[in-house]
């Protein structure tokens, strides 16, 4: 089974309208113990606002969190990828873009974020069930190796002896 960003979505989903204060986006990303939230207008996705958007655009430029609106300093270029879409070619999305987290849609309708890590985290359990495989399957080997090696040991005295009459002959 591959891995698909549609099983690695985060949720419950944390958004905020593009008209809140940073201030209130820093208390409920606190509040829920998220690096990230999803910016909206009328219902529909319009940013994403990140903690990085925090430092670099409030925080660096001397701005006042309560006085500054979210839409004003989310990040509005936003990269997303179908639901169905491998976790291999979501990370090289990524890394083509420069980002750290994906927009995820099926068809339309919008699914969630997923972030590098919870990827990257996705892969290595993928890859843990495939090592067992491989170990069980080396396990496998290596008994029936020994267990040869032990038969062709108990009957080596067997062998010895009929090498010995064919060399008396």
């Amino acid at each position: 089974m591959s891995c698909k960003v549609e099983a690695q979505v985060q949720g419950p989903l944390v958004s905020l309208d593009e008209r809140a204060s940073v201030q209130q986006a820093a208390e409920l990303m606190t509040a829920r113990k998220v690096g990230s939230l999803v910016v909206t207008h009328e219902g529909e996705v319009v940013g994403l606002f990140t903690e990085q958007d925090l430092l670099r655009r409030v925080v660096a430029d001397g701005r006042t969190p309560a006085d500054v609106r979210l839409g004003e300093v989310c990040t509005r270029d936003l990269i997303s990828v179908a639901s169905d879409t491998d976790c291999l070619r979501a990370i090289a999305k990524m890394q083509a873009n420069r980002c750290r987290r994906l927009l995820v849609y099926r068809g339309r309708r919008f699914l969630g974020v997923v972030n590098l890590t919870d990827l990257a985290h996705a892969l290595t359990r993928k890859g843990r069930g495939q090592d067992l495989v491989v170990n069980a399957f080396g396990v496998v080997t290596l008994v029936v190796a020994v267990a040869v090696i032990a038969i062709l040991l108990l009957k080596l005295p067997e062998v010895m002896q009929l090498t010995g009459d064919l060399g008396s002959r």
